[in-house]
């Protein structure tokens, strides 16, 4: 991979550092176009539809790399870099590099920033990414980073319908129940055990060998054995200790949550650590809660899949 080891702009001349020609005009024009109302997205476009060249036989421009070329105050010049831009056009283009800032006014330290666990699409289950713009009125969203899908939901509404689900299974722990269901051993595990009856049925018994095929096939039947009844015994006590909660709770999402999808209605659902899905409403807005209790006493054979 090529990196550059001088900032845009300049070249190594004799061991000194010199403008560029062509790449110091570029620095001054990317300059020139923010200063005139261009967003970092619009320049980078332009200089990759004209072939402009990062380093030679590579373009690749985008918001990042702009945006460090506009707050690198080497261009204005120091002992060892020679000055690209004057000291006005620089601090024009920080004064509007805050103006345009949509995340200034972000509180780092909100509830919202303590969700650990992963928010996922509900259209095609990739990671979600929340996005927070000032200057419209529905400040919070949440965009798919796969397929585009954006669902605008603010942060007070998304942690209340956590909560909601949440006490929907503190009310009744029996609804994260999983049907267990008979594993097959696998392939390997069956050689290892068929390899030491041999073993165990040979007149000349190896017991080195014999010995660490046992160590072997029970490291590989523990791999092997089915986790969920345990997962969900934990995840049964975790919520029996809570109490209905009034807020958000950091500690006891973390201890049971695996990721919390958003869908295109509006409903929020959670995925338990043991595959169990709690949400609020079904997309036809029937109680989700009533709905799976039905299917409970109707199916004995009901997935970790389905909402519950």
């Amino acid at each position: 991979m090529k990196i550059r080891n001088i900032p845009f702009g300049y070249q190594f001349d004799n061991g000194k550092i010199i403008r560029h020609p062509a790449e110091s005009q570029i620095v001054c024009s990317i300059y020139e176009n923010y200063l005139q109302g261009s967003s970092l997205l619009q320049i980078a476009k332009k200089l990759n539809a004209c072939g402009t060249e990062y380093m030679p036989g590579v373009t690749g421009w985008n918001k990042a790399r702009l945006k460090r070329i506009v707050e690198d105050v080497r261009y204005l010049g120091d002992e060892t870099y020679p000055p690209i831009i004057d000291t006005d056009a620089f601090d024009k283009a920080q004064k509007v590099k805050a103006e345009r800032n949509t995340q200034k006014a972000v509180d780092r330290g909100a509830v919202i920033f303590q969700i650990s666990a992963l928010v996922v699409c509900g259209e095609c289950g990739h990671p979600m990414r929340r996005m927070h713009d000032s200057r419209t009125s529905f400040g919070e969203k949440w965009v798919c980073q796969e397929c585009g899908t954006t669902i605008k939901i603010v942060d007070d509404k998304l942690l209340a319908d956590v909560n909601e689900c949440l006490n929907i299974v503190i009310a009744d722990t029996r609804l994260i129940n999983v049907p267990l269901k008979q594993k097959e051993p696998s392939s390997c595990l069956r050689r290892l055990e068929n390899e030491i009856g041999r073993l165990l049925d040979s007149s000349e018994m190896e017991k080195e060998t014999l010995k660490n095929k046992i160590f072997e096939c029970a490291s590989l039947r523990y791999s092997e054995m089915d986790t969920t009844e345990s997962v969900t015994e934990m995840l049964k006590a975790a919520f029996e200790k809570s109490g209905p909660l009034s807020q958000y709770n950091q500690e006891l999402t973390e201890r049971t949550v695996s990721s919390i999808s958003l869908n295109r209605d509006g409903s929020v659902c959670l995925t338990l650590k043991n595959g169990r899905q709690i949400r609020k409403e079904n997309t036809n807005g029937t109680d989700c809660h009533n709905a799976s209790k039905e299917s409970t006493r109707n199916s004995a054979d009901n997935s970790a899949g389905q909402c519950v």
